[in-house]
């Protein structure tokens, strides 16, 4: 058997044609993992809560003979799946929790298939200090320039028809699986979690961040989704230049509207059941800005499927008045855009540059 052969994710990022291989649990995957990997379990949830109790309630020793019961009738497919992406790419880099036992298996399977991997030093535990080291100390290259405006004025729409033209955007949204508001989930999965979301966060800096260069960002509260954007990144925001994105009521509506209605035409049922279940979760703060009247009516508006009508009370007497007090905040902008024709405005804002 070859020598096993180690790589701190430093290292492994001067690798090209490289994939990371995650062997914990699909469960384990999904909660956060390194962006791009691909999860191939050595074992599944249970398998690993059963060798965990044999672990403290026998001896490691009768744990690891479990192990070997529950994987070996894997190892074919497990192979499989390796040499899949072996075709694919030159370099596998294979890691688990910490660099231990199922990352060390799932290495020596494909070392036996005549397959060379990495496997990464201390694991997923490794490369996430590796990230927060990496964030904490993190110094800007560039500057950051930040799109305010009114719910619906179409910033995010205006950031990608800017990316399409090649300037750098983050999309903090997007990095968190979330639009942000109350009805921000509502057909995404699942939003990330905050070690994902820094993940990914470090990552769009890693490419876009470079001196005397500008990132785009649309204005945001500190917390999106589940996630909270890190102190420094967010005084990079109030240091940078502010620009002010209008549009007509009847725009924003067709906006949000557009964001929202594929979920519609897909299962309006279902639709209705999620805008009601926002509607609830912020009830008292929709009373205390309109009334009770007003979020009555949202309520009997969602159950009719009057999407439009309800999306302007919202944005008429819930949304507005609550970001006016924000936005008087910033003294000057360095632009009004009016983003009627979004490639228009996506346009004039890279040409302020």
């Amino acid at each position: 058997m070859r020598r096993e052969r180690f790589i701190s994710y430093k290292e492994s990022l001067d690798l090209k044609n490289s994939i990371y291989i995650d062997a914990r649990t699909k469960e384990e995957y999904l909660e956060a993992t390194i962006p791009g990997a691909v999860n191939i379990e050595l074992l599944n949830y249970n398998e690993r809560k059963i060798i965990g109790t044999i672990y403290k309630q026998e001896s490691p020793k009768k744990a690891k003979l479990k192990g070997v019961e529950l994987v070996s009738p894997k190892i074919p497919d497990l192979i499989a799946e390796v040499n899949q992406l072996n075709q694919k790419y030159d370099n596998l880099i294979i890691f688990c929790s910490r660099g231990g036992l199922r990352s060390k298996s799932l290495a020596e399977f494909s070392d036996l298939a005549g397959i060379e991997v990495y496997r990464l030093e201390s694991g997923y535990k490794g490369y996430r200090h590796y990230i927060i080291d990496k964030l904490e100390n993190y110094k800007f290259k560039g500057k950051i320039s930040v799109l305010h405006g009114n719910t619906g004025v179409g910033k995010t729409y205006i950031l990608k028809e800017m990316e399409k033209l090649g300037a750098n955007i983050i999309d903090l949204e997007q990095i968190a699986n979330h639009r942000g508001s109350a009805f921000g989930s509502i057909g995404l999965a699942k939003p990330y979690n905050q070690k994902y979301f820094e993940s990914l966060l470090w990552q769009e800096l890693e490419s876009k961040d470079k001196k005397n260069e500008i990132i785009f960002v649309e204005a945001e509260s500190r917390r999106v989704g589940h996630s909270v954007i890190p102190d420094f990144f967010n005084q990079a925001m109030k240091a940078g230049d502010n620009l002010l994105i209008t549009a007509s009521m009847e725009k924003r509506i067709e906006n949000i509207y557009l964001e929202y209605i594929k979920d519609i035409k897909n299962n309006q049922e279902n639709f209705i059941e999620r805008v009601i279940e926002s509607l609830t979760a912020i009830k008292k703060y929709i009373i205390k800005k309109a009334g009770k009247d007003s979020y009555f009516k949202l309520l009997e508006l969602a159950k009719k499927a009057e999407f439009k009508e309800l999306t302007k009370i919202l944005l008429e007497e819930y949304y507005d008045p609550m970001y006016e007090h924000s936005q008087n905040k910033i003294n000057t902008y360095r632009a009004e855009i009016n983003a009627e024709n979004i490639k228009n405005a996506a346009q004039k804002i890279i040409n302020l540059y």
